[in-house]
């Protein structure tokens, strides 16, 4: 089963390997990302820089048509939680040093 959603102008899905963003208007531009939130961040890019609040960032002047935000020098950092640990980790309280026998 094909899901998709419509995100800023752009239809997000997921072909099997990756999330793809494919503009909504007819425009030969693609947006490629084995993460949907790194896409939906290169789509806020986008916007972003066609409305002049920032500078576009390089691979928006790529001549290609499919942009993979993944392999992109610039691209998006996602920051993920870190891995929880598999073995639990318990802290120890100070021990308390023996105590001399007074003779």
């Amino acid at each position: 089963m094909r899901t998709s959603f419509e995100y800023r102008s752009y239809v997000v899905s997921f072909d099997g390997a990756a999330y793809r963003a494919d503009s909504s208007d007819g425009e030969p531009f693609t947006i490629r990302s084995r993460n949907v939130l790194r896409v939906t961040r290169a789509i806020d890019t986008l916007w972003n820089a066609l409305e002049g609040k920032i500078p576009a960032p390089a691979w928006l002047h790529s001549p290609s048509d499919l942009i993979d935000v993944d392999a992109a020098s610039e691209a998006m950092v996602v920051v993920d939680r870190p891995a929880i640990s598999v073995v639990p980790s318990f802290p120890i309280a100070p021990v308390a040093a023996a105590l001399q026998a007074v003779a």
